[in-house]
């Protein structure tokens, strides 16, 4: 190779460098921020992001509820939801690197009552399992043991219940995300070491990061103050669910979602992934084979047409607690965290020493993939995107080619059916999710769960033996129709319950429901 050409490749080499190094700056994050929260109903956000060891960008945008003047911070308190996942699995991490625990150690040999469907996938089921999506189960199987809060399910309970849920797919071929799993890896923590996993998360690893704002277990009084609101659209209404505000102490979902942090502190989580495990102090809180580990593929995910040719992604894959990707030819390590009112993401592209958070009070999946792309691809030297206006553009191809839940819910009470109201009255029984009455008031049929009171509204006729529950909660994870199996009106054995329609998400799908009617001896 001549001088001249070797000097071309030099300058090209740095061009590249330049251009992978040019993010964008905090005024021009502050606008995509608002330009995000307004296109896409976001009452309050925070965006932080570190590079090179730094915080570059750290800032509070709107407020913290809607209707109130309280302004969002860095110090403003987020439930995180699934984000909470990469700090299980680095708990673990640290008792596999004290010699308490490994990754390949059957989950049986440390939580006895643990039993899956079959016996074998009992016994074959180890801690690695837990984590990595590859149960075989349906997607988000038994989350109505998690959601909605509050109810009176138990740790214990999900345990005990997992033996209820038949694997659809074969073990450890296919991605299909849960949250049960996590709970019972939270399970593993008292089991080793009589901890209960917020009291360790809260102390051996939070606690190792110097936060102040950033909590597993309790929250003490004197931090329940400036708190971030969770919003959603109800009713065609932008509002606050009061059942998913954040409370002083973590739920039975704990370690699948539970952590709620300030953005200020979730950045010092961030910045020890980046750092490979090493406190600030120059110790390591897991080691650095601990983190390799949870940062390697462990269960493929497919990638679709459209992540190929925007992102340049040739793989997608989960790790422990973690998302791995490629794109635009760099190594992405993300997680994002959703809960009805919360979206939350945070992505690290280790190759250039980069981590972005953000965290928004809303469930608003668009804006927070606005922001994300809009922050971490000039990093990567990707062309340049208005992703506002791509994630507008998306709403409105998925509004059309989908009718929105509004149209089939027109009419819910115009329908009929073909019994007397009174023929569908009784007690139904599910062996995990408990008893369901549906009772008889002023000509009105009512669907109540015992076990998760937010799940409770009246049964309106629609057609033959299907009604549709419309819940007293507004927020409460959609309508869905319930049918009454059986003979007819005299011996209705049971009832199925599905969504409104398959594009229309709820809280009842994939959830393996057996509701059969307690026939009174």
């Amino acid at each position: 190779m001549n001088r001249s050409v070797t000097l071309l490749v030099s300058l090209a080499l740095l061009m590249s460098a330049c251009a992978q190094q040019a993010g964008l700056t905090s005024t021009e994050i502050d606008q995509l921020a608002e330009s995000a929260m307004r296109e896409f109903h976001v009452p309050g956000a925070v965006i932080g992001v570190v590079k090179d060891g730094k915080v570059v960008h750290a800032a509070g945008y709107g407020v913290r509820e809607l209707g109130l003047p309280e302004t969002v911070d860095t110090q403003t308190l987020f439930r995180i939801a699934s984000m909470t996942k990469s700090m299980t699995t680095a708990g673990l991490a640290i008792l596999v690197d004290a010699g308490k625990l490994g990754w390949d150690d059957k989950v049986v040999d440390h939580i006895p009552d643990f039993k899956m469907y079959y016996p074998w996938l009992t016994q074959e089921f180890t801690v690695t399992d837990l984590l990595t999506h590859r149960s075989g189960l349906k997607p988000y199987t038994g989350d109505l043991m998690l959601w909605p809060q509050p109810n009176s399910f138990t740790r214990e309970d999900i345990i005990h219940n997992l033996r209820y849920f038949k694997p659809v797919g074969n073990f450890r071929t296919h991605y299909d995300y849960d949250n049960l799993l996590y709970v019972v890896a939270g399970e593993l923590f008292p089991a080793v070491t009589g901890q209960p996993w917020e009291d360790f998360i809260d102390q051996r690893v939070l606690a190792k990061l110097d936060v102040t704002r950033c909590f597993a277990g309790h929250i003490p009084a004197q931090e329940m103050q400036n708190l971030a609101a969770p919003h959603a659209i109800v009713d065609g209404a932008l509002q606050v669910i009061e059942r998913n505000r954040i409370d002083d102490s973590a739920g039975v979902d704990a370690a699948a979602g539970g952590v709620r942090c300030s953005l200020d502190d979730m950045l010092k989580w961030v910045q020890l992934q980046l750092d490979g495990g090493t406190l600030p102090d120059g110790s390591q809180l897991f080691s650095r084979e601990q983190g390799e580990f949870m940062w390697s593929p462990q269960t493929i995910r497919t990638v679709s047409q459209k992540e190929v040719e925007r992102d340049r992604m040739h793989f997608k894959t989960y790790g422990l607690g973690w998302r791995l990707a490629d794109v635009q030819g760099f190594k992405r390590v993300s997680h994002t965290g959703s809960f009805t009112g919360s979206n939350n993401w945070m992505v690290l592209i280790p190759e250039l020493d980069l981590g972005v958070v953000v965290m928004l009070n809303a469930s608003a999946d668009a804006a927070r993939s606005a922001i994300i792309n809009g922050i971490v691809r000039p990093y990567l030297g990707a062309p340049e995107v208005d992703w506002v206006e791509y994630y507008r553009h998306e709403q409105e191809l998925a509004a059309a080619n989908e009718p929105a839940a509004e149209a089939v819910v027109a009419d819910y009470d115009k329908g009929s059916v073909l019994a007397p109201l009174s023929a569908y009255v009784g007690l139904y029984k599910d062996p995990w999710f408990g008893e369901v009455s549906v009772s008889l008031h002023e000509d009105a049929l009512w669907f109540a769960s015992q076990r998760s009171p937010k799940l409770t509204g009246r049964l309106w006729p629609q057609h033959d033996h299907t009604f549709m529950a419309r819940w007293q909660d507004r927020s409460a994870e959609r309508d869905v129709l319930v049918d009454f199996i059986g003979d007819g009106p005299a011996a209705f054995t049971g009832m199925e319950i599905r969504c409104l329609a398959e594009w229309i998400p709820c809280s009842f799908v994939d959830q393996e429901m057996n509701l059969t009617r307690v026939v009174e001896e």
